[in-house]
């Protein structure tokens, strides 16, 4: 067992990471050009669309099309759209504000815990693990802090849903930002230094997987929403180190639950085939609920959609109706992700990380 990365370290680093470092690339790059532009076309088809929409419908793979599965988290399964549901229309049938204001802080958690999900993942390989830096407390801080300066400094030019749908307090200065910046980055690698002291003697066990998925929340984070201040960039880190990862991990799990089943490997061209049959529904569904949210919500998209503004729903009612109902896969996504990936509910799982 490879105890250094979670995958092997070319997917690691093909799948996890550098898809992450090229966004920060296209930040200092193009960040900006588009400092006060809203995101085009093309941006917002690819990391919204193609990336952020799509890979909520992956959860489907590992719930309501295995049967397998269906089994094993049948409560959950059948109870989280109909929360979902009755949450989003209650709450946009009152007050959409409000509605948008409360799913911005629940995707917030999501995302977080996304995160530290991961990291939880790395643990079962990873025996060396920090002791005055605990690993679980460094993604906290590589998260919370970057949400913590957006609340406090007040100046950011981006949200993350709807305009001001995180309540601000700007009551910071940037001196203060820049002091807490440093010691940010201190903790960062004192962390690592720690880890590389505790591994001296096996340093062929050093987790560098776990170091990078640590050192890449830091960086994406802090990068998408302290440094930078446009939509662009913090869409775009915010998209990539979220929507990537968790694809490959769906699809990976998927592919390597046929291998324990089967005992028996697939071929290369029969992974690439299943893979791609995924990718592509994925993104059909994805674009097919992105066109009925401009249609009948937003009527933001019209070259790209199109413009039918008889079809724009403007009643309170019926709009709640619609948004509860194309909220659905979103709200779902973030309900069963805290319950499919912990180890103790999925006899596959640990044997997937430790083949």
């Amino acid at each position: 067992m490879n105890k250094q990365w979670l995958f092997s370290k070319k997917l690691d680093l093909l799948f996890l990471y550098l898809p992450i470092f090229i966004t920060w690339g296209l930040c200092f790059q193009f960040d900006s050009t588009f400092t006060d532009m809203k995101i085009p076309l093309l941006v917002w088809v690819f990391f919204v669309l193609g990336v952020d929409v799509s890979h909520v419908w992956s959860t489907i793979f590992r719930t309501y099309l295995s049967k397998e599965e269906r089994n094993n988290y049948s409560g959950i399964i059948k109870l989280a759209p109909i929360i979902a549901f009755l949450f989003t229309f209650i709450f946009s049938w009152y007050s959409e504000s409000l509605f948008w204001r409360v799913l911005a802080y629940f995707a917030l958690y999501h995302f977080i815990k996304q995160q530290y999900g991961f990291l939880k993942l790395y643990k079962i390989k990873s025996s060396i693990n920090g002791k005055i830096f605990k690993d679980e407390v460094m993604i906290y801080l590589g998260t919370l802090y970057p949400v913590f300066i957006w609340h406090f400094l007040g100046d950011r030019k981006f949200n993350w849903f709807s305009t001001d749908d995180f309540i601000t307090f700007p009551i910071l200065s940037t001196t203060i930002v820049e002091i807490l910046n440093v010691i940010y980055f201190g903790v960062l690698v004192a962390w690592v230094v720690e880890l590389l002291l505790l591994s001296k003697n096996r340093i062929k066990e050093f987790p560098i997987g776990k170091v990078l998925w640590v050192f890449s929340t830091f960086g994406t984070w802090w990068l998408g929403i302290v440094y930078f201040n446009s939509d662009f960039s913090f869409t775009i880190t915010n998209v990539i180190a979220h929507g990537i990862p968790y694809m490959f991990l769906v699809f990976y799990y998927v592919e390597e639950k046929k291998v324990i089943q089967n005992n028996d490997n697939q071929s290369f061209s029969k992974v690439f085939v299943s893979v791609l049959w995924m990718l592509l529904i994925c993104l059909f569904l994805g674009s097919s609920e992105e066109l009925f949210w401009d249609i009948f919500i937003n009527n933001e998209r019209v070259d790209l959609f199109g413009n039918w503004p008889n079809l724009y729903v403007d009643h309170q009612f019926f709009r709640a109706l619609i948004i509860a109902v194309l909220s659905l896969p979103q709200i779902t996504h973030y309900i069963l992700d805290g319950f499919i990936w912990k180890g103790k509910d999925n006899p596959y799982l640990k044997n997937i990380f430790t083949r």
